[in-house]
């Protein structure tokens, strides 16, 4: 009989272990997307893109959401989904852009996935390469970069 309590209470503690060690882990790996979400459903970038108003097919909104749901899944990471958000808040610094290695890598993962959620909600994706991104003939002087006007 003590050898059956005994056993029983190892496999209960190493359950208990496991559910433990496995549930920090399961957290750390799932990223916070919501400044994100916010991010991107307010980028003029991506308003610009899907059309605004009755006409359009698909909201900012659904679309943002469709791109986060695919971050996961691509292995990136909360630093990369950090760095994203602040790409669609339009406040990524020189600084920013030289520490982060990876930078190009990122931006070409994200240009991927984009695409392939314009292509899955039916929005035409740009194979042109213009993002609708205003042109630089098009920037106010007062907000062309520094050395750079009309």
């Amino acid at each position: 009989m003590y050898y059956r309590v005994a056993v029983l209470g190892f496999v209960t503690a190493l359950a208990v272990a496991s559910a433990a060690s496995s549930s920090p882990a399961a957290l750390a790996a799932k990223l916070t997307t919501e400044a994100f979400l916010a991010a991107c459903s307010e980028d003029e970038v991506v308003t610009g893109q899907l059309g605004s108003g009755e006409d359009a097919k698909v909201t900012p909104a659904q679309f943002c959401e469709c791109v986060a749901s695919k971050y996961q899944v691509s292995k990136l990471s909360q630093k990369d989904v950090d760095m994203l958000t602040k790409m669609h808040k339009n406040e990524i610094t020189d600084d920013d852009a030289a520490s982060y290695s990876t930078i190009e890598d990122l931006l070409s993962t994200n240009e991927r996935i984009e695409d392939g959620c314009k292509k899955s909600l039916g929005v035409p994706a740009n194979t042109n390469g213009d993002d609708g991104a205003p042109d630089d003939e098009e920037m106010p002087a007062d907000e062309a970069p520094e050395g750079e006007s009309e």
